[in-house]
């Protein structure tokens, strides 16, 4: 049976001059745009860029809820829901599922590690290499979803900053590589000795996903984009410098294709053994949290191909002969600044490739390339979409209808105290302008959310133009990138779908230590029955209907208003009275 949840929310935001980074020290109608994949096995081999890999492992329920106290899991789905609890609304939001069945992979830090039966996996990076195969880039979103799975206003005051940022906290590189003669996989990080460059402890959860390449790329650019990404991070992460503060105190700095272009140059030389460029990311201005590194190598390897046709008009022929130096003495198995400029000592266990001489740009094989070519891996957040994004996720207005108004104004609410306190706000007096400004823009908002219109559109309509000037005063304030993130939860929101640039993201699978999970042939055929998930509750007045949920599903997920659902037999049955063109 399949699991298919596709979700869209609604569209909220709230002003405030507060940051969120997040790392750990050591569609244009508000659809959603995932596609259901038919799980059906890959031939062959099922760990390249776009392939679909099945984990046959599931989670260990009794092990779950040993290993994650609350309330009682009865599913695997159930780890990765959120009960809300706003007094006179309760219901619980899938906040860290992907619109597909979820997809167990076992990870450990250790070999030779038992499962939840007392099985022995052999490596504990074993089912993730059939993922990624040597040389695969793909992200690791690390979350603490199970740890917290409440939100009422007492949680929301307790962590402001955490449950915004969706509990997603870390952002890791996940890379393909050989180890020990067989398929492993590593973990790149900012800082570069974070987990010795593995995968984290036992209680840290993980969802795995994967680049989505534009379709105007065929599968040979695709594999050379995923090289050049590759190599791109690689560089990135031997030369650049963890900010001391990392949650909302540094700025984005290459948060434009001209500022993306001096941090590649700047790489370059570095690796070459430029003392300046060295200095340039030592500078606090421009150093790189865990998920910013993440998106500079995305970004950098997706419009900067690392061969002499683009660097040489850039860096100059003999700092390019530097660098083609030390990748070289890489791939020759010598001492090369990628790897003697990381801390991480899993770093020399990644084979680094360069792209095609002939490789472009990117955006210069779209359609539509003078667009394209403007955009970044991924669209930088302001903080008021980061807020959009918590609120569309945890209240899902779009599928349950105007009704749910109130709920969403009580939420955004509810966050005030909170979020004022973060920002330093309650500290100024109410009759000073800044606060009085804030003030009145946050009461704005809540007035328009918690009004009941009547459609989607038309409360759209009333909220862009305070959305727009929520992002003007939570955007940057001038040329340094400060007032941008790309914390680690804009890796979860583009992989639902949401705030994409150039890449999507695919889900790959969620990430259980070994412990709590087993395999599938252990598992009864009554645990192996889909449950389902039922978000909103039967009576709500557009369960089982395509009323506010054309191009998804229906309220309650148990049917479906896309062009699919016909292949699929799971229309919902007054699809034509509410969806037919």
């Amino acid at each position: 049976m399949r699991m298919n949840l596709k979700w869209s929310w609604a569209a909220l935001a709230l002003a405030g001059v507060l940051g969120f980074g997040g790392c750990d020290s050591a569609t244009e109608n508000g659809l959603s745009e995932f596609s259901r994949v038919k799980a059906t096995p890959c031939e062959g081999k099922c760990d390249g860029p776009g392939d679909v890999f099945i984990s046959e492992y599931t989670a260990d329920i009794a092990a779950l809820n040993a290993r994650y106290p609350g309330p009682t899991m009865e599913k695997v789905e159930d780890a990765f829901v959120v009960h809300v609890d706003l007094g006179a609304a309760q219901f619980a939001a899938p906040t860290h599922l992907f619109g597909k069945a979820v997809n167990v992979i076992p990870y450990s830090n250790t070999d030779q590690v038992a499962d939840a039966t007392g099985a022995i996996i052999e490596r504990g990076d074993e089912v993730i290499a059939q993922a990624f195969g040597p040389g695969i880039v793909g992200y690791s979103i690390k979350h603490h979803r199970p740890e917290y799975r409440t939100l009422s206003p007492a949680d929301l005051q307790a962590n402001i900053k955490e449950q915004v940022k969706l509990q997603d906290t870390h952002i890791q590189i996940v890379v393909g590589v050989v180890r020990d003669g067989k398929p492993g996989a590593i973990t790149l990080n900012n800082p570069q000795t974070y987990e010795d460059g593995l995968f984290g402890d036992e209680v840290y959860s993980m969802i795995f996903v994967k680049p989505k390449y534009p379709e105007y790329l065929n599968a040979d650019q695709v594999m050379a984009f995923n090289d050049n990404i590759l190599l791109m991070t690689m560089g990135f992460n031997a030369v650049s410098n963890f900010p001391g503060d990392y949650n909302g105190g540094d700025p984005l700095a290459a948060h434009s294709i001209e500022k993306l272009r001096e941090h590649v140059r700047q790489m370059v030389l570095a690796i070459g053994g430029d003392q300046d460029a060295i200095a340039f990311f030592q500078d606090p201005a421009n150093q790189v949290y865990c998920a910013e590194l993440a998106f500079l190598g995305a970004s950098a390897g997706m419009h900067f191909p690392l061969n002499a046709e683009t660097m040489i008009p850039l860096v100059g022929e003999e700092a390019w002969g530097l660098f083609l130096a030390e990748v070289e003495k890489s791939q020759a198995g010598e001492p090369n600044t990628f790897i003697t400029m990381n801390d991480n000592p899993k770093a020399p266990l990644v084979a680094l490739n360069l792209p095609p001489e002939d490789l472009k740009p990117a955006p210069q094989y779209a359609p539509n390339a003078a667009e394209e070519a403007q955009k970044l891996a991924f669209k930088p957040m302001t903080m008021a979409d980061i807020v959009e994004q918590f609120l569309r996720t945890h209240v899902p207005r779009e599928q349950m209808g105007e009704s749910i108004a109130p709920v969403q104004g009580n939420l955004l609410s509810a966050m005030k105290p909170g979020l004022l306190e973060a920002m330093a706000m309650d500290q100024i007096p109410a009759e000073d302008p800044r606060r009085q400004a804030v003030d009145q823009l946050f009461e704005a908002l809540i007035g328009v959310v918690s009004t009941s219109y009547s459609d989607y559109a038309e409360f759209q309509q009333n909220l862009a133009p305070l959305m727009a000037q929520a992002r003007q005063v939570t955007g940057p304030r001038d040329d340094s990138g400060t007032g941008y993130f790309v914390p680690p939860s804009i890796f979860h929101v583009v992989a639902q779908g949401k705030h994409k640039g150039i890449l999507g993201l695919d889900y790959v699978g969620h990430g259980l230590h070994a412990s709590v999970t087993k395999k599938i042939a252990n598992v009864s055929q009554e645990e192996e029955e889909d449950p389902g998930l039922v978000v909103v509750e039967p009576e709500n007045p557009f369960a089982g209907s395509c009323q506010a949920a054309c191009g998804g599903s229906s309220a309650d997920g148990s049917c479906w208003c896309d062009t699919a659902c016909a292949e699929y037999g799971d229309c919902c049955s007054d699809i034509q009275e509410h969806c037919a063109e």
